[in-house]
């Protein structure tokens, strides 16, 4: 086993200096050693091939797809799974927002209108806070006694625009409640918004860590290919261990 060892070791750097010179070199020993290396097998067809998977040029490119469409950064990583829920999670939290939004608003109709038709209110060009008064007070008169025992001049409503009187307190509570709701929709609403901010950064984040492994890994495999391999030349007269170099 030794000698056997001794004769790699000593052959190893005479055929690597033959490879690279054989182009150039005149001696038939080396011009030999050349003919035959069509023999040795390739490294490409040694090494499992495997398909890569189409990733991003660079990291920043994948943050930024996966920052605007959630799941795009990680489709193009080849991520089908990731890219799916991500995609997914996108439509689900849009779908919550819009249906808030349009639960709100339906509300804030409804307790509008009913103000206006059992306060007398007229609700034209009024800010949130008058109807938030609207639902506190019986009056506006007994909203300006209210402000006036507190010294609050300026928070005064002028009864010739800003007039409401309630039919009957289930009433008054009844607008209350229906504009509390309102504002419970709006504010889930806002947390959902939320969501989907959040779901664009982490889907952007999750797309350049994807980015950022498929590129080590690509590094790893061109490492493996520059690895040298060690082949075997027969012939009906030597066996002459080489080693070969995928440049």
């Amino acid at each position: 086993m030794k000698s056997i060892y001794f004769l790699i070791c000593s052959l190893l750097p005479i055929c690597i200096f033959a490879q690279e010179k054989s182009y150039s070199s005149t001696t038939p020993i080396f011009s030999s050693l050349v003919r035959q290396d069509s023999l040795l097998p390739k490294a490409q067809d040694v090494l499992p091939q495997t398909e890569a998977p189409k990733t991003p040029t660079t990291i920043g490119g994948a943050f930024m797809r996966s920052l605007a469409i959630p799941g795009w950064g990680q489709r193009r990583a080849g991520a089908k799974t990731a890219a799916r829920n991500f995609f997914v999670t996108e439509v689900l939290l849009w779908g919550g927002f819009a249906s808030l939004e349009f639960y709100g608003n339906w509300l804030k109709d409804d307790f509008k209108l009913f103000a206006a038709t059992h306060a007398g209110a007229e609700i034209s060009g009024k800010d949130e806070q008058f109807f938030v008064d609207l639902g506190n007070f019986s009056s506006v008169d007994e909203f300006n006694q209210n402000r006036l025992r507190r010294r609050d001049t300026e928070g005064l409503y002028d009864p010739a625009t800003h007039f409401w009187r309630w039919d009957t307190d289930p009433n008054r509570q009844k607008f209350f409640n229906m504009r509390k709701r309102s504002d419970k929709a709006f504010a889930r609403a806002e947390l959902v918004a939320a969501g989907v901010i959040a779901n664009h950064i982490i889907s952007g984040i999750h797309a350049a860590w994807l980015a950022h492994r498929n590129s080590s890994a690509k590094e790893e495999e061109r490492g493996e290919l520059r690895t040298p391999q060690l082949g075997v030349i027969t012939s009906p007269t030597e066996i002459l261990f080489v080693a070969q170099l995928q440049l």
